[in-house]
């Protein structure tokens, strides 16, 4: 692996988005969905960057979680429902941010969220398997002792 704190980074990056769709999802009325959804594809995003990395991969400047997972098909297997959440995923990316591109209903959110976590789930399991250390935040807290 070319930088196990680059990997780290990007999942912490990842882990704020994924925190923020699901906070704004739980607490705030009334919910911003496009937000919500950008959130869910931004954490997705970030996880797999952050697997490209830890794969020694190229990283590309994209938001398309299809280009993604194509660059990381030559290390991983991707499940078909993986490949369908990164689908549903993509247009939240670049769409969602500018007004009347998508309609967007509560319904959307809950599958947003749904697939975020399907495909943070599985790329957490993929750093598991390969054996990545303590997150950033405990490295910081070993050097600054």
């Amino acid at each position: 692996m070319k930088n196990e704190i680059d990997v780290k980074e990007w999942v912490r990056y990842a882990d704020m988005d994924f925190l923020a769709a699901n906070h704004l999802n739980e607490i705030q009325y009334p919910k911003p969905l496009e937000i919500i959804c950008y959130h869910c594809q931004q954490a997705a995003e970030k996880m797999l960057k952050a697997l490209i990395i830890a794969y020694d991969g190229e990283l590309q400047k994209t938001h398309d979680l299809g280009l993604l997972t194509d660059e990381l098909s030559e290390f991983v297997t991707f499940s078909e429902n993986i490949l369908n959440s990164v689908d549903a995923l993509t247009p939240y990316g670049v769409k969602i941010r500018y007004p009347q591109e998508l309609n967007i209903e509560e319904s959307h959110v809950a599958k947003a969220i749904s697939d975020m976590k399907t495909v943070y789930d599985f790329v957490k399991n993929k750093m598991e398997e390969l054996k990545l250390s303590p997150p950033v935040e405990e490295l910081n807290k070993e050097n600054s002792v």
